[in-house]
């Protein structure tokens, strides 16, 4: 496989999330990617397998183990370390524009606002999820979407008193 669809995963050098965010990227601009990771950075590279595979995104194609020898700078001597290579397809089954449609909707999500009638008197509830959810559910919906509001607002509270308290402080 060409080193231009190779991703070489490591622990120490970028995070997680940008080894996760390279390998869709791949998988959608050449249809396959081969993940590679020496030692201690192979449950990384299982991890982002699995991830692609669980979100339908791609299929593995191929698994190979393997040990590779490597000199240690400090001692000077060979040692063995585990190699994994995971070649990952993309799955035909796989729908773009769905996938796109939901990250769409997941990026502009916006706190609801909804008035319900509850016993003969109305509630103004705002709830703090996703624009896909509804709070229609029944009461206990409505109640913990009161409690989460109550939350906030005291959470909201405390940090102006405190940022009032850091304010005269500094004065």
């Amino acid at each position: 496989m060409s080193t231009m669809h190779r991703i070489r995963v490591s622990n120490s050098k970028k995070p997680f999330a940008f080894y996760l965010s390279l390998a869709k990227r791949y998988i959608n601009r050449y249809s396959k990617v081969e993940l590679t990771a020496l030692g201690k950075a192979i449950p990384t590279a299982v991890t982002i397998s699995e991830i692609l595979k669980g979100d339908g995104l791609a299929t593995q194609q191929l698994i190979a183990t393997s040990t590779v020898q490597t000199k240690d700078e400090v001692t000077n001597r060979y040692t063995h370390k585990s190699k994994i290579q995971i070649v990952m397809a993309l799955n035909e089954q796989y729908d773009k524009a769905k996938a796109d449609a939901i990250m769409l909707k997941k990026k502009s999500a916006q706190p609801k606002t909804e008035v319900k009638k509850t016993g003969g008197t109305l509630l103004d509830v705002t709830a703090c999820k996703s624009q896909d959810e509804l709070v229609d559910n029944g009461k206990t919906d409505v109640k913990s979407a009161v409690d989460e509001t109550k939350r906030i607002k005291l959470r909201l509270r405390y940090m102006r008193s405190a940022a009032a308290a850091e304010v005269n402080v500094d004065k």
